[in-house]
């Protein structure tokens, strides 16, 4: 995080305890001490100029929220910073989780036609190179919609098996598809 001086934490400070008391105006204040700075570590984070833009404007769209839950006397800008890093994170998740939503797509399309009249052979194929564990999990994964503990209940194996079971599978599929 990008250290400011003493004055400019003690302003900052001041209008989140503002905007948290439910002064609107503050947002304008705060918004002007440390834009340019919030997105400098947001861009550090990213890596990526729109990307950084829009975390730092998700942070001010969210401002409200985000001073709700300050606590006076903590260091604003670093509090800035933090809810800007769990911002990000959530962006990275979402991304990863969503990633696999066109190879649910296939799988699913490929669950509904798996027998012979199946005309994605690349599909079917890459589901037979499955072994029975990985096939099991994908299976109970996406077509029966069960979470990780579920399988591992199920299965008898450890939560951390199951993933990397379902890891390991899903990145065969992708190779292949």
């Amino acid at each position: 995080m990008q250290p400011i001086d003493k004055t400019l934490n003690t302003r900052v400070n001041d209008a989140m305890w503002a905007i948290k008391n439910g002064d609107e105006s503050a947002v304008t204040l705060l918004f002007e001490l440390t834009y340019k700075s919030l997105y400098h570590v947001a861009y550090k984070y990213s890596k990526d100029r729109f990307m950084a833009e829009d975390l730092t404007a998700d942070i001010f769209a969210n401002i409200n929220y985000i001073a709700s839950r300050y606590s006076q006397g903590k260091n604003a800008f670093n509090y800035l910073c933090k809810a800007l890093k769990n911002r990000f994170l959530n962006v990275i998740r979402y991304r990863r989780r969503h990633s696999t939503s066109e190879l649910c797509d296939n799988l699913n399309y490929a669950y509904e036609n798996i027998d012979e009249r199946v005309s994605d052979i690349a599909v079917r194929e890459a589901l037979k190179s499955l072994d029975k564990d990985e096939f099991d999990i994908i299976n109970m994964k996406f077509y029966m919609e069960k979470t990780f503990r579920e399988i591992a209940d199920e299965k008898g194996l450890s939560l951390g098996k199951v993933q990397r079971i379902y890891n390991r599978a899903a990145q065969k599929l992708k190779n292949l598809l």
